[in-house]
């Protein structure tokens, strides 16, 4: 096989060329990037369609309540109640979104900070699982139900800490990410090129809007599961459009940097953000 053709197996490095290297380097920003909006998008849909179709689970109240989703039957006995089938999926993937927050470096210092911190909340909501209430285990009939089934998690429920570290870092890593996309995301609309220029109050706009929507999020869903009945799923559509504004954040960054090509080729990104840079041709 001719090793200059390109392929999966192809072991020839980039060319000995300075831009091409920077390129290919630069593909790494674009897959984590890239990564983290298909698993913003897909770990909702995957926790309801997986619990449900695999393991015959119903729609849980909340994203959070996969982590001990689990139910006795006649044809399972009580083997979910041992190894809780959706907890590996749930922790794993906010894991995978914990070590993508923490990898991505951001533009300023600022926006490195913000992002590392959400990155410590999400393992935070990952570790420490949904607290179950004495009011949850008298008054909730699916906490009840559970409990029936797998006697185990009410004595797991007593060994939780007091404090709600799970719902307060679910809401920090919202705030957290809406601060990113209020206060640091436009700062690379500069080197948008000139035939894009229109684009950027477009690009400011979004980011505006999506940061609004991380902060309702965390707001909208304390509230509503106060309000309303733990039974319903409600919550569950909030957190998942809370996660989908996170991925679609990543997206449009995605889109944008593509256009100034800041990551692919910087010296046309820097020309192009420079007060005096002539026209394109």
């Amino acid at each position: 096989m001719d090793r200059t053709q390109p392929g999966l197996m192809n072991n020839q490095p980039p060319p000995a060329d300075a831009q091409a290297l920077w390129r290919h380097f630069s593909e790494t920003y674009f897959s984590l990037r890239f990564g983290l909006a298909v698993l913003a998008f897909a770990f909702p849909a995957f926790l309801y369609f997986w619990g449900r179709f695999v393991h015959d689970l119903p729609l849980q109240p909340s994203m959070s309540a996969y982590f001990f989703a689990a139910r006795a039957s006649a044809e399972t006995g009580a083997a979910q109640c041992a190894e809780f089938p959706m907890r590996t999926f749930f922790v794993g993937g906010l894991c995978a979104i914990a070590a993508g927050l923490h990898l991505y470096k951001g533009l300023t210092r600022r926006e490195n900070t913000l992002l590392n911190t959400a990155a410590i909340c999400a393992l935070l909501v990952a570790v420490y699982p949904e607290r179950i209430t004495g009011k949850a285990l008298s008054g909730d009939d699916r906490v009840m139900q559970l409990v029936k089934d797998c006697p185990a998690v009410l004595d797991w429920a007593g060994r939780q800490p007091d404090l709600p570290i799970h719902f307060a870092a679910a809401a920090a890593l919202f705030v957290l990410l809406g601060i990113v996309a209020w206060q640091c995301a436009c700062h690379s609309l500069s080197y948008l090129p000139a035939e894009q220029k229109h684009k950027e109050p477009m690009f400011r706009r979004a980011y505006r809007v999506l940061a609004v929507l991380m902060f309702l999020g965390p707001a909208t869903g304390f509230v509503l599961a106060a309000l309303l009945d733990r039974g319903g799923s409600v919550v569950f559509f909030v957190e998942m459009a809370g996660i989908w504004t996170f991925g679609a954040y990543w997206a449009l960054k995605t889109w944008e940097l593509s256009l100034s090509k800041l990551e692919k080729d910087p010296g046309v990104a820097v020309r192009n953000a420079a007060p005096d840079s002539p026209a394109p041709r």
